[in-house]
């Protein structure tokens, strides 16, 4: 797929229109602007929004000139400093090749765009994809969700990313897994990082709220947990990770720990199903269908 883009492969209408005479050379997907391969992969506004869905808060800024090719030396730049090229460039590969798919479908079967549907493709894709690509070779022993110790709760934290807005979700679980109180919001944003930001915010103000003194919040962005941690700064989650740090004195212990995705299986199927439901505030436990508090898979 990269290489037909770079070679200018692909039967965008730029290209065709060099070669045959076309009408109508405008973008499918948004209608506005000449569809070129920058054009559609880099600045058309559903692009765009796929982009923003990406956990390390990366996207084109398309008012420079930006061409594809500076757009992949920039993510395979990004290992000199300190982010894995490797998980993102996997990430951006699963993007374009979405793009590349919802075209189609418009195109050739005038089917509608459903951004739930493409973000839910490319987070289930990557989640396949780097367990069998860029994981280690020797043997894993796959991971698992742990109660914390007596006296202690554990809050699981995740988020469902739409075209305008996010869902976000908070399981809390004491000693015994057993789940004691589950809180879901809606932040009017599509930003993902943020959105795993604020759920720690919504971790720690439940938390506070039912007067929880030894407190674990565990999310599956590590970019966020280093942030709160004070090991990364973050600008864009200043705000989010001053809260966590004032807070935290409220409690007599508050840890914030990253876990993989396979550890907060939880959270992330209440923060689909809410969202899909439209289901915010505080959620009875008897409510929430056994199978969304799953601890070993995505439901």
């Amino acid at each position: 797929m990269w290489w037909s883009i770079l070679s200018n492969a692909l039967p965008v209408k730029d290209v065709i229109g060099k070669r045959f005479h076309i009408e109508d050379l405008s973008c499918p997907l948004c209608g506005v602007g000449e569809e070129s391969v920058e054009h559609l992969f880099l600045s058309c506004d559903v692009a765009l929004h796929l982009w923003r869905s990406s956990p390390w808060g990366i996207y084109p800024v398309c008012d420079t000139g930006i061409r594809v090719l500076d757009w992949i030396k920039f993510i395979w730049d990004l290992k000199h400093k300190g982010a894995s090229a490797d998980d993102i460039f996997l990430y951006a590969s699963i993007v374009v090749d979405t793009i590349w798919r919802v075209r189609n479908d418009k195109v050739h079967n005038n089917c509608p765009i459903d951004f739930n549907i493409c973000f839910d493709i490319i987070c289930t894709s990557y989640a396949d994809m780097s367990d069998s690509l860029l994981s280690s070779p020797t043997l894993v022993l796959k991971e698992a969700w742990s109660p914390p110790p007596e006296d202690w709760i554990k809050l699981n934290c995740d988020v469902k990313v739409g075209l305008e807005s996010i869902g976000i979700a908070v399981v809390a679980r004491d000693h015994l897994g057993r789940v004691i109180n589950v809180q879901t919001a809606r932040e009017e944003f599509s930003d993902a990082l943020r959105g795993e930001a604020a759920a720690c915010c919504l971790a720690v103000s439940v938390a506070s709220d039912f007067g929880y003194k030894y407190v674990i919040v565990e999310n599956d962005s590590r970019v966020v947990i280093d942030a709160i941690n004070g090991n990364k700064s973050r600008w864009a989650l200043e705000n989010y990770v001053s809260f966590c740090t004032k807070s935290s004195p409220l409690f007599n212990s508050c840890c914030f720990s990253y876990v993989s995705r396979s550890c907060n299986f939880a959270a992330h199927n209440v923060a689909r199903w809410d969202f899909s439901h439209q289901l915010y505030g505080s959620i009875p436990v008897p409510s929430i269908p056994d199978a969304i508090l799953c601890n070993d898979r995505e439901v």
